[in-house]
């Protein structure tokens, strides 16, 4: 009896916290929105004394005067400290990557006699806070627009150019600051808050996290198929085939010293060229249009297979939305991926392909000698397995619920694409770790099939 009356109370609280929490009217926002800042009740106090004053009690003139001195205060000094302060911020590196620590020096030109307190660095590092242009808006609370404090600090002496510096650690790869960060303070009552634009020296270039991926999946029944064959053509691989006259351009390294001694000429060698398999990567942006979560999952994914593959030294080609990278074999065409998948847009709205469109455009990407993995979501590996026809150099990395790929078979078309699946990613969950297990699982596969 006792627990039918307790859950009959809870349940009655509930439902009273939730009409209490209702907004039965929504359309005075716009007129009762100043009441939300403290410098608006000050406003209410004042005019409210000052009605008391010209009607009833002429004493609730010290009360207006003391209101109108507080609100004054707390607008003039805020706006006196910004107007005498000039602020530039700097990196300590170019490029970074998620989760890592860069340091940011920040310098304050202060030039009022008097100390300056209650200064803070706002904006331009916090993706989720301030709804920076691109982002949708709509799905935060606007109270929740105004950007957390980067760094807070405690004194900055008058008459004098400070130095700060800070640690920040980038959650999301992108361009920081996103937006132009800005100095602001509330000093002394933060009733209303003053700010000036920072300069910023150079951005920070964040790349996605990478997942180091070892093994190699043998493509053709070999893993020759991927890392490809030498074979006696000038090339920078294998064995030495001859020698040649030192052109503009050769490597020092590979200057032989013998025949150059003896010929009294500088003399390179020439060793063997391997023919390359080409590895097409395409993430598709479209699938996680409104998902950025799942869109960074599979950016990270996607760069880390293709970091395999180019380790390899196979001929990868990256496609995410309007980029169309061919990677060059060394380190400097690793990293202009690297820095085209840090500048890419961040919730995705570049690519904009639905049905027979992915059709058209799986039809431009498979080359008849190449692999394509594809990173898409569970919902459209249909779409793109009908417009790849019976490819069988298409494979998938699916983000998004593995129950929804284990579970629809509503299709044909959805139980060829769970074959040609590699790899199913949770867009919710860290994916490091499965990505690493499920790649040696396919790399087993393909070996001992």
């Amino acid at each position: 009896m006792m627990q039918r009356f307790r859950t009959g109370r809870q349940a009655a609280l509930a439902r009273l916290a939730v009409i209490a929490q209702y907004d039965f009217c929504p359309w005075s926002h716009r007129y009762v929105a100043w009441l939300k800042q403290p410098i608006g009740w000050i406003v209410a106090g004042a005019g409210a004394s000052l009605l008391i004053a010209v009607c009833l009690e002429p004493q609730a003139w010290i009360i207006f005067g003391s209101l109108i001195a507080v609100m004054g205060m707390g607008v003039v000094w805020p706006w006196l400290a910004i107007y005498g302060t000039r602020a530039e911020m700097a990196f300590d590196c170019r490029r970074s990557r998620e989760g890592e620590s860069v340091q940011v020096r920040l310098r304050i030109e202060n030039r009022w006699p008097w100390p300056l307190w209650g200064m803070a660095v706002e904006k331009g590092f916090s993706r989720g806070a301030d709804a920076p242009p691109g982002e949708d808006s709509s799905a935060a609370d606007p109270a929740q627009w105004v950007s957390a404090p980067t760094a807070a600090l405690a004194r900055v002496a008058g008459w004098s150019c400070s130095e700060f510096v800070f640690e920040f650690r980038p959650s999301q790869r992108g361009v920081y600051p996103h937006r132009v960060p800005e100095l602001a303070t509330g000093f002394p009552f933060g009733l209303w808050r003053a700010s000036r634009q920072i300069a910023v020296e150079r951005e920070l270039l964040v790349w996605p996290h990478i997942t180091p991926l070892h093994a190699m999946p043998a493509l053709g029944g070999d893993v020759a198929d991927v890392v490809g064959m030498l074979f006696d053509r000038p090339g920078e691989e294998g064995d030495m085939i001859g020698v040649r006259p030192f052109r503009q351009g050769d490597r020092l390294r590979s200057i032989h010293w013998g025949q150059t001694a003896r010929r009294d000429a500088l003399m390179v060698t020439e060793r063997q060229a391997a023919a390359r398999r080409l590895i097409v990567i395409l993430v598709d942006t479209a699938a996680f249009a409104a998902q950025s979560s799942a869109l960074e999952t599979a950016i990270r994914a996607a760069a880390s297979v293709a970091q395999a593959f180019h380790a390899h030294h196979a001929q990868v080609r990256f496609l995410i939305g309007d980029v169309d990278l061919l990677l060059e074999p060394r380190t400097a065409g690793w990293h202009r991926l690297l820095d085209a998948l840090a500048c890419f847009p961040t919730d995705g709205a570049v690519d904009k392909l639905t049905g027979s469109d992915a059709a058209r455009r799986m039809t431009e990407v498979l080359c008849r000698d190449a692999f394509t993995l594809l990173a898409t979501s569970t919902e459209r590996a249909a779409d793109w397995d009908r417009g790849a026809g019976s490819c069988g150099r298409l494979r998938f990395l699916l983000v998004g619920s593995r129950a929804a790929a284990e579970c629809d078979e509503r299709t044909q078309s959805v139980a060829t694409a769970r074959r040609r699946e590699w790899i199913v990613l949770d867009s919710n969950a860290e994916c490091s770790a499965p990505l690493r297990r499920q790649w040696e699982r396919v790399c087993h596969d393909s070996i001992t099939n």
